[in-house]
């Protein structure tokens, strides 16, 4: 099978963690789902793990690229580049709901295997973020550069804002979610 075909797997995959969960949703869903056979599933995965965490990977790839296509002026004013980035992040989010999910809820249903999934997962996060940063720095040199550890703390931040409105079924994009996180990053990136 072609790559189209795990591509449609994992979409399904995702369309059922939305609907029932990573626990409840099995590889005959999936392939329901996808419209294809469970015998297609595993030629492209061993194990429903195993395509869940493709899924996550693929997910937060994808998430970085759309903040990338809208933080493109490391000379715009701070703020500006944090609420678009911001507001990126979290429209991503909005409308791919088993990132969402995945990353705050069922990663840690892996164990080991999910935590270092989401491990993974933030600290390419806080790496960008720091680049985000030092780019930023050449033309607003007032910015301070951000340590792993501070880095990884405004991700993990960022994440228990969401973690909150996933579980308080709150719109993941919501006005007051984006000023809040606009609000403690610029005061973070600035020193303030």
């Amino acid at each position: 099978m072609t790559a189209p075909a795990a591509t449609r797997l994992l979409d399904a995959l995702g369309e059922a963690i939305v609907e029932q969960g990573l626990a409840r949703t099995t590889v005959a869903d999936v392939a329901r789902i996808a419209g294809t056979s469970k015998r297609t599933f595993y030629e492209h995965f061993s194990t429903k793990d195993e395509a869940f965490l493709a899924l996550y990977a693929a997910r937060a790839e994808q998430l970085v690229a759309a903040i990338a296509d809208v933080v493109t002026d490391p000379a715009a004013p701070i703020e500006e580049q944090i609420r678009v980035g911001v507001a990126a992040y979290l429209g991503f989010l909005a409308d791919n709901p088993e990132l969402a999910r995945a990353h705050i809820l069922e990663s840690h249903g892996l164990g080991d295997l999910g935590l270092r999934a989401r491990r993974s997962l933030m600290d390419g996060h806080a790496a960008y973020l720091r680049q985000l940063v030092d780019d930023a720095r050449e033309h607003h040199p007032e910015l301070r550069a951000l340590s792993v550890p501070e880095s990884v703390a405004v991700v993990a931040g960022l994440t228990e804002l969401t973690l909150r409105a996933v579980m308080d079924e709150e719109p993941l994009d919501g006005a007051g979610h984006l000023e809040s996180a606009v609000g403690f990053i610029t005061a973070f990136v600035s020193g303030g």
